[in-house]
């Protein structure tokens, strides 16, 4: 008695294949968009979309805990702490990486663009610094046998 056990054909050496996703929390100067510096805060390679997007909103929390800590925090104590309204000091990052976490709609888009094996970008910024929440798939190729180049001639 003999049993046939089918393997599933290997994919093409010529296709990539995106799995999985990198997930990156980026800072960079707003100030001089020209000569700006970025600075990845932290990355992730998540093995799912629903992953990446619960990374995201992971990093996107606490970004804004550090930019704008939440009064109740417990990172002073109560009687130092007094709600004052502020000026309008125009836009407000933590607020919007505090809505972001929240938008159905946006977590969608960005499950699309996996999906479609696309970037995606969340970006806010303020006066001085821009934030970004990006995920990109991550390509990889089966079969490719990668030979050395020949280096360039000499003088």
């Amino acid at each position: 008695m003999s049993v046939l056990v089918e393997r599933p054909p290997a994919p093409p050496p010529h296709l990539p294949v995106t799995r999985p996703w990198w997930c990156e929390c980026t800072i960079a100067e707003a100030v001089d968009p020209v000569r700006a510096r970025e600075w990845m805060l932290a990355g992730y390679s998540a093995p799912s979309p629903r992953l990446a997007i619960r990374w995201l909103a992971e990093r996107a929390r606490h970004l804004a805990d550090h930019i704008d800590p939440p009064a109740e925090g417990g990172w002073a104590p109560a009687p130092a702490l007094r709600v004052r309204r502020a000026p309008d000091r125009g836009p407000d990052p933590a607020a919007a990486l505090r809505a972001w976490t929240l938008d159905e709609g946006e977590h969608d888009q960005a499950l699309a663009a996996m999906r479609d094996g696309h970037f995606y970008r969340f970006t806010v910024a303020d006066s001085s610094q821009r934030y970004s929440l990006s995920v990109r798939p991550i390509l990889l190729t089966y079969g490719l046998a990668l030979h050395p180049q020949t280096p360039a001639p000499g003088p």
